[in-house]
Formats: C-alpha cells, structure tokens, sequence
C-alpha cells in the first residue's frame, strides 16, 4: 500500500476509535511509524488528512445514492438499502460522532455535508413515492416530508444518540437495531401488509441480533 493510502487508512482508525479532536498529525504519524516530515510531505497536517477522507466518503456515498435509483421493488430491498447506508456511514463515523464540532471547525466541509444530507433526503423521498407507487406504502401527501424528515434524522443522528445510552452496541448491532428503527417508521403506512411486515422484521431483528 503506498504511503499516502496508509495515512489514510491508519488516521480513519484513529479517528473513528478516538475522535478527531483528540488527535494531531504526529499522532497519526507515530501510528504509522513514520516522522512528521514524511506525513507532512503527503499532507500538510491534520486538516489536509480530514478533507481527504470526506472526499472519499463523499465520493462513496454518492455511488450508494446514485445506485438507489430503480432499484428497490420491494420493501426488503428498502431493508437492504438501509443496511448499506448506515454501513457507510459507519465506516467514516468520527464524521457523525461530534458533527456540530466538526463541522464548526471546518466551515468548508459543512457547506459539502449539507448537500450530501440533501441528496439523501431526495434519495429517501423518492424511494418513499416508489414504494407508494408499487401499493407497497400508502402515505398521504401531507406527511411525506414530515417522514422523510424523521428517516434523515434517524440516519444522521443515530451514533450520536447511541452514545448517551447506557448500553454498548458494536458496529453491526447498532447498525442492525437502526435499519430495525427506520423500518418501524414505514409499519403504519403499509395498510394490510403492515401486521405481517412488522412481524418479519422482528424474527429478524430477534434471530440475528
């Protein structure tokens, strides 16, 4: 691996098991086993390493959400693609962990985050209209941005909100009890195949969890 994905790689360790702010490029080249000087000759400090990971990130989450596009016939597709999302978002997840902070502290980043918090959003609302048009979801018009709304959330806040919890989930846990909160958003506009889907979600929710 050349040096600068090893930068890379090792400083999204870091990131995601300590937080950002905690630590300094010398940080993450003592990691590495190499001197700041090498680090810096492929980064120009901490900040040019963070800007790089939302790059790839970004660049990630946008295959995802262009790949949305006509490819959910059915509500266990929905089930899947939510899997995918909150899977990718973890991989990068010191993004999520303090993102008022960070995003604070890097002004350049937040303009960049809000687009991509957008383009999820239209993701979700178009998503929702194709289950609608399928008979597979019934949401009145009224309440189609509130939900959409509440989904986004879900999907942006959930690490944060697992941290002010007394329990400890792993990566795939919490990752399966989310895609497990967001479906029970959809139960109460499936009409009569509400009952059924529910209790599918929970055999699976119970038997892999």
């Amino acid at each position: 691996m050349k040096t600068r994905d090893r930068i890379l790689e090792v400083s999204l360790l870091l990131f995601n098991e300590e937080g950002e702010s905690a630590l300094s490029s010398v940080d993450v080249a003592n990691a590495l086993e190499i001197s700041p000087g090498n680090l810096y000759y492929h980064f120009k400090g901490k900040d040019a390493i963070i800007r790089a990971l939302f790059d790839r990130y970004e660049e990630e989450m946008q295959v995802i959400l262009r790949g949305s596009k006509g490819g959910l016939a059915s509500l266990e597709d929905n089930w899947v693609y939510i899997y995918i999302l909150l899977e990718e978002i973890y991989d990068f997840r010191f993004f999520y962990r303090d993102l008022p902070g960070l995003l604070a502290r890097y002004p350049d980043l937040a303009v960049r985050f809000r687009k991509l918090v957008a383009a999820k959003r239209s993701t979700i609302a178009r998503i929702l209209k194709d289950l609608d048009r399928l008979g597979l979801l019934g949401v009145d018009a009224r309440l189609k941005e509130p939900l959409t709304d509440q989904i986004i959330t879900t999907l942006t806040f959930w690490l944060a909100g697992d941290a002010l919890t007394k329990e400890v989930h792993d990566g795939p846990a919490l990752i399966h009890k989310t895609v497990f909160q967001v479906m029970c958003l959809l139960v109460p506009y499936m009409g009569e195949t509400g009952p059924a889907a529910l209790g599918r979600m929970i055999r699976h929710f119970e038997e892999t969890k």
